[in-house]
């Protein structure tokens, strides 16, 4: 083979791979991301929390160690909690008599809080509202990964601590406020919410990481997970470990329940 052939089949590959990079970006441009949802990309991240994280002490973060390697496939999540005025539209839509405790004076929620999260649901509810809007729960591990990213990062906007950056116990508001009220609680990917407001279920039951040597009666089949913060639940606080602060709640912060309560909600997923 000649040089002059060599150069032409090197153009002829070059300009190939060229097409098929240039077809690739028009997909991701063409893909149509559902109405107030977020696309995250599959690929690994790192799931859970290590001693280094300060989180092991006095039974605080037994449930997340070991941090290890997870991979997801691609999903979309919503952007913001599902509110209210959603839910009102699921139990009217399918004639569902159930109405939140806080409800039932006037068959509906507190007016003004259309966009506040709805809470007092289980984790059914939450499923049959995301099977009724064509979604699903999102699985753990992609809840965690969707707040977190890829960088390990202990909260949705870093590593930092500071007051007015999610609706926790510290805001002193003790209710919910309307979805996306605070632009730092917002993860890389761009969904609101996660470290604060309400506290939200996901799909799966609580169970073990793989190699954490807790004693496996200490979790039970019959627990659903929730995960994130809420207007309950401080950001952080400092206990008494080896002689080191222990975080309260981070992203891999890990909740277990069967019922409901005034600060479970939920948001969906979609897989694409």
């Amino acid at each position: 083979m000649n040089k002059k052939m060599l150069n032409r089949i090197l153009l002829l590959f070059a300009l190939i791979m060229i097409f098929a990079g240039c077809s690739h970006l028009h997909q991701i441009a063409e893909r149509k991301i559902p109405d107030d949802m977020v696309y995250i990309p599959a690929g690994w991240f790192d799931m859970g929390s290590s001693e280094s994280d300060g989180r092991i002490g006095f039974n605080i973060g037994v449930d997340e160690v070991p941090k290890h390697k997870v991979f997801v496939s691609t999903f979309y999540i919503d952007r913001y909690e599902v509110t209210n005025a959603q839910f009102r539209d699921f139990l009217n839509d399918t004639a569902n008599p159930y109405r939140p405790s806080h409800w039932e004076e006037h068959d509906t929620f507190t007016k003004g809080e259309e966009e506040h999260p709805v809470v007092d649901v289980d984790w059914l509810d939450g499923y049959s509202y995301c099977k009724w809007a064509g979604k699903r729960l999102p699985a753990e591990a992609e809840w965690e990964k969707a707040a977190r990213g890829t960088d390990s990062r202990l909260y949705p906007w870093g590593n930092e601590l500071g007051s007015g950056y999610a609706n926790t116990l510290e805001e002193g508001r003790r209710w919910t406020v309307p979805v996306g009220s605070y632009p730092k609680d917002i993860s890389p990917y761009g969904v609101y919410d996660m470290a604060g407001n309400v506290r939200e279920w996901v799909d799966g039951r609580y169970d073990i990481y793989p190699g954490n040597n807790v004693d496996p009666q200490h979790y039970s089949g019959a627990y659903r997970i929730l995960r994130g913060g809420s207007y309950e639940v401080p950001l952080y606080r400092y206990a008494r470990t080896a002689s080191r602060h222990a975080i309260a709640s981070t992203i891999a912060t890990r909740g277990h329940n069967w019922h409901s309560n005034f600060d479970h909600g939920f948001r969906c997923a979609k897989t694409p």
